[in-house]
């Protein structure tokens, strides 16, 4: 009877346990909530669920472009490509009316544009990365973030004139983004000629390098910058 009575109570237990449980997320304003706490928390699984049953809800092209960000962060890049994929073709369903506003709806559709370069560029698809960027920053109201994109990636494969140019095109969509004109100043000082030690910088260099320190005083690259500035003819 003892035995039995023990039973009953945990039994009992572990349904009130059940009971008690915090429900899953449903509601679209809870699934983001949970989606954008699991991306804070880098807790790529947990935001990927999140993005999937908001996709599940409604497949559209923000829901879709939620689930790609996931899965780029998760290193699932060829997923990640293929949803970017998705959202585009929802995008273009969901164009507004000729005639209608559409501002909104191009800078949404730039970002899964600059989601698709992201997932193309692990993939080490670089040029079609920076076509991506390119029509990202062709849709954009602000593309500073598109042409910064593509300023970096040049400047990282060594392609430092094609790097100038785009950052020229980012701090001149975006004076604020720091780190442009910093590999704006970068690309300026590798080409700049060397006597004596000294580097021989233009006008142009020594005002991205200024302009990083106006933006980012205790930056990362703050100490590169001071560094460069010594290394400069007077």
């Amino acid at each position: 009877m003892r035995r039995s009575l023990a039973l009953l109570a945990l039994l009992a237990l572990a349904v009130c346990s059940h009971a008690q449980a915090p429900a899953a997320p449903s509601t679209p304003e809870a699934l983001n909530a949970a989606y954008n706490q699991a991306m804070q928390a880098k807790d790529w699984t947990a935001a990927i669920a999140a993005a999937q049953k908001l996709v599940d809800r409604s497949a559209g092209a923000n829901n879709l472009r939620l689930l790609a960000n996931a899965q780029l962060y998760s290193g699932a890049s060829e997923a990640s490509l293929a949803t970017n994929e998705r959202a585009i073709t929802a995008a273009q369903q969901e164009k507004p009316a000729q005639g209608e506003p559409d501002a909104a709806w191009k800078d949404n559709l730039a970002q899964i544009y600059i989601g698709r370069g992201n997932s193309l560029l692990k993939l080490h698809r670089t040029d079609e990365a920076i076509a991506s960027y390119n029509h990202a920053a062709e849709l954009s109201s602000n593309p500073g973030a598109a042409y910064f994109n593509i300023c970096a990636v040049l400047y990282n494969n060594g392609n430092t004139t094609g790097s100038a140019a785009a950052c020229r095109k980012c701090v001149q969509a975006d004076p604020s983004r720091a780190n442009a004109w910093f590999v704006l100043a970068s690309d300026i000082f590798a080409d700049a000629p060397v006597a004596n030690g000294k580097v021989t910088l233009p006008d142009e260099g020594r005002q991205a390098l200024q302009k990083y320190l106006d933006l980012a005083p205790d930056g990362p690259h703050a100490a590169d910058v001071k560094a460069m500035l010594q290394m400069v003819a007077k």
